[in-house]
C-alpha cells in the first residue's frame, strides 16, 4: 500500500478484483477492530456484517463502484462505505459516522418531542375551551376525561372528587379502554393507600410516577392491573382554584418515562383552569340554588385585622368582599369612628392598604392578606351574608351550596384563626324572583328622569367600549344639561347595582 493511503485519516482497505485483501491502513484496523492479519484474506470474513451485506454484494459476482451507510452490530458503528474497483484493484474507503447519526437520532428526538408538545398543547388548549364553555361540573368532568382519555396520546384517564360525607376521593368519570384497572382504582379510593391521585390532593400539587411497576408507594393490586392494560406512566393532576382542591385528574400513558416537564406544565395548566371553572359553577349554582345551607360561625382571634379595629364600644360591619387574583382580598367595612379605626388597620402587618371611601357614612376600604375567615369562606363557593367584628372575634353567617362538605370548610376556616365554632345551621329555602319581577321592582324604584336617561344612554351605545356616545351627546339628545345626564346615571346605576347585589332595602337612597 502507498505512503499516502497508509497515512490517509480515514479507513482504505485495498483488495484484488475478486475481493482478496491487499493492504489495510491503520485507521481502518482501529475503526473495524481488526489487525493487518486480515491481508490475504477475503475482505467478506474480515469486514464486519451488516445486516443487508451490501459490501458483500458489491464485490459478487464482480466487483462493482457503490456508496452506502450502514450500522455494524459486531463493532457498534454506523460507517460510510464507498467501493471503488479500478484496473486490477478495488478500494474500499471507510469513514465512522457515528458521530452524524448520533446528532441525527437527536434531532429526530427533539423534532418527535416537539410534535408530542404541538399536539398535547393543541389537546389541552380544546380541552379548555369546552371546559370553559361548559355549563354543569358533571359536563367538565366528562369533557376533561373523553378528550384526554381517548386520544392517541393517552390510555386511560379519570377524574375524582370528594365525597360529601366521609371526604374520600370517588370516580366521578372516567374515560379508555381500562375496565380492571378502573375497577382497582375504585376498590383502593377507600384506604389510605399510596395511590398518585391521593398524594397529588393531599400535597396539592401534581404527582409524576414515570415507572408504575418501579414505584412501590402503589398497592400490588393496582400495578398488576395497570401491567395488564399496558399502563407504564401516569401523572396526576390537583383540580385547584386559589387554596381549594374540587377534584383530581389521573391520565395514564402507554410508555415509561411518560411525561415531560412540558407537558406537566400543560396539564397542571389544565388543573388550575377546571378548578376555576368549577369554582365558577359552584357560584353560579348557588346564585340560582332554591335550598342553601346557611352556616353561622363564631370566630375567636384576636389578631385578625379587623378585630384589632373594633372595641367592646366600636364593632366593624363588612358591607362587602372581593377576592382578588393576587391572594389578597378586598374589604368594605362600616365603623364609628373610621379615622381610628384607619389608623389601627394601617399599623396592621397583614394589612396592605386602607382607603376612606364615605366619612360620614364611616365607609372604609380595607385591602387585606387572603388567609382571612371571610377570604377562605368565599373561595369555596360560599357567599357572606354578614359579618361583625367586636374586640375578641368575629360573628359570620354564609350561605354555602347545599353539596359543599362543611366539614372541610369549617376546617379551613379554623386553619386560620386560634378558634372557630359553628353556632348554628339551617337548610334555607329561596324563592326565586322572576325576571318579570326583578324589571317591575327596579322600574317602580327608578324616577322617569332616571328611567329615560338610563335607557337614552344604554339605546345610544354609551356603556360600550369605545363608547357610541358621549354624555355631552345624551344630554343635547335630551336637552338638558350635561352634569344633569350624570346626577340621574349614578344615581339610576346605583339602584340597578342595589338590586342586583341584594343591599339592605332599609339603605336609604337619593331620588
Amino acid at each position: 500500500m502507498d505512503a499516502h493511503l497508509r497515512n490517509a485519516p480515514i479507513g482504505i482497505i485495498t483488495t484484488t478484483s475478486d475481493g482478496v485483501v491487499q493492504g489495510v491502513n491503520d485507521a481502518a484496523t482501529d475503526l473495524l477492530e481488526v489487525d493487518h492479519s486480515v491481508i490475504e484474506s477475503p475482505i467478506q470474513e474480515s469486514f464486519p456484517k451488516s445486516a443487508t451485506g451490501s459490501l458483500r454484494d458489491a464485490f459478487e459476482p464482480d466487483p462493482v463502484e457503490r456508496s452506502f451507510e450502514e450500522y455494524y452490530p459486531r463493532i457498534d458503528h454506523w460507517l460510510a462505505v464507498d467501493v471503488v474497483p479500478e484496473e486490477e484493484h478495488v478500494h474500499v474507503y471507510v469513514r465512522d459516522r457515528n458521530t452524524h447519526h448520533e446528532h441525527r437520532q437527536r434531532v429526530e428526538k427533539l423534532e418527535r418531542r416537539l410534535d408530542r408538545m404541538e399536539t398535547i398543547d393543541e389537546l389541552v388548549g380544546t380541552v379548555l375551551r369546552q371546559v370553559i364553555k361548559a355549563s354543569g361540573r358533571e359536563e367538565v368532568t366528562q369533557t376533561i376525561c373523553e378528550r384526554l382519555g381517548t386520544t392517541e396520546l393517552y390510555e386511560f384517564a379519570w377524574l375524582g372528587e370528594r365525597d360529601l360525607t366521609d371526604g374520600q376521593l370517588q370516580v366521578v368519570a372516567a374515560a379508555g379502554e381500562a375496565p380492571e384497572f378502573r375497577e382497582q382504582i375504585g376498590d383502593h379510593l377507600g384506604s389510605d393507600g399510596g395511590l398518585p391521585e391521593q398524594q397529588a390532593v393531599t400535597r396539592e400539587e401534581s404527582t409524576v410516577v414515570q415507572t408504575i411497576a418501579g414505584d412501590d408507594g402503589i398497592p400490588r393490586e393496582v400495578q398488576r392491573a395497570a401491567f395488564g392494560q399496558g399502563l407504564q406512566s401516569c401523572i396526576a393532576v390537583p383540580l385547584v382554584y386559589r387554596d381549594t382542591v374540587y377534584g383530581v385528574l389521573g391520565v395514564y400513558a402507554a410508555r415509561e418515562e411518560g411525561f415531560s416537564d412540558q407537558e406537566r406544565a400543560s396539564l397542571e395548566t389544565l388543573g388550575v383552569i377546571s378548578g376555576f371553572a368549577i369554582n365558577a359553577i359552584r357560584q353560579e349554582e348557588l346564585l340560582f340554588a332554591d335550598t342553601v345551607t346557611e352556616l353561622t360561625l363564631d370566630v375567636r382571634d384576636e389578631s385578625l385585622p379587623l378585630v384589632a379595629a373594633a372595641t367592646d364600644e366600636r364593632s366593624v360591619v363588612l358591607t362587602g368582599v372581593v377576592p382578588r387574583d393576587d391572594d389578597q382580598v378586598v374589604c368594605y367595612v362600616s365603623v364609628d369612628d373610621s379615622a381610628a379605626a384607619r389608623k389601627t388597620l394601617s399599623d396592621h402587618g397583614d394589612v396592605f392598604d386602607t382607603r376612606v371611601v364615605s366619612e360620614e357614612e364611616g365607609l372604609l376600604e380595607v385591602e387585606l392578606s387572603g388567609e382571612t375567615p371571610v377570604a377562605r369562606l368565599a373561595v369555596q363557593g360560599a357567599t357572606v351574608s354578614s359579618a361583625t367584628y367586636d374586640g375578641g372575634g368575629v360573628r359570620i353567617v354564609a350561605e354555602v351550596p347545599s353539596d359543599v362538605e362543611l366539614r372541610r370548610l369549617v376546617g379551613s376556616v379554623d386553619s386560620v384563626v386560634a378558634a372557630a365554632d359553628v353556632v348554628a345551621k339551617a337548610e334555607k329555602q329561596r324563592d326565586p324572583e322572576s325576571v318579570d319581577a326583578f324589571r317591575s321592582e327596579l322600574k317602580e324604584s327608578l324616577t322617569d328622569k332616571q328611567l329615560t336617561v338610563l335607557r337614552t344612554a344604554y339605546l345610544s351605545d354609551y356603556f360600550t367600549s369605545p363608547r357610541g356616545s358621549s354624555s355631552e351627546e345624551i344630554a343635547e339628545a335630551l336637552d338638558v344639561t350635561g352634569p344633569t345626564i350624570l346626577y340621574h346615571l349614578r344615581r339610576s346605576q346605583r339602584k340597578l347595582l342595589d338590586s342586583f347585589f341584594e343591599t339592605d332595602p332599609e339603605t336609604p337612597t337619593d331620588q
